[in-house]
């Protein structure tokens, strides 16, 4: 009887739309509308007729925040797993 040459502690597969280079693009993509967001909050705050719609700039640039941060985190934690191999 054979030994199992297949290793326990192969590298785990990243599925496509975790990888390393669409983990950068969405954090490029979401800055940028994080920056709407800041303009759409001046606007609203310069403006008399959009003060009532300030809720929705302030919650675009907050969740994509939330995801320029998370994915940097997941990019992080990523990179170091690699270099500790």
């Amino acid at each position: 009887m054979q030994l199992n040459n297949n290793p326990v502690f192969r590298k785990a597969i990243v599925p496509w739309y975790d990888s390393t280079p669409l983990c950068r693009a969405t954090i490029f993509i979401m800055l940028l509308v994080f920056a709407f967001a800041v303009a759409g909050v001046i606007v609203a705050v310069n403006n008399l007729k959009f003060t009532g719609h300030l809720w929705f700039p302030v919650l675009l640039g907050c969740l994509s925040l939330f995801l320029v941060i998370k994915i940097f985190f997941r990019l992080r934690v990523r990179s170091r797993i690699d270099t500790d191999l």
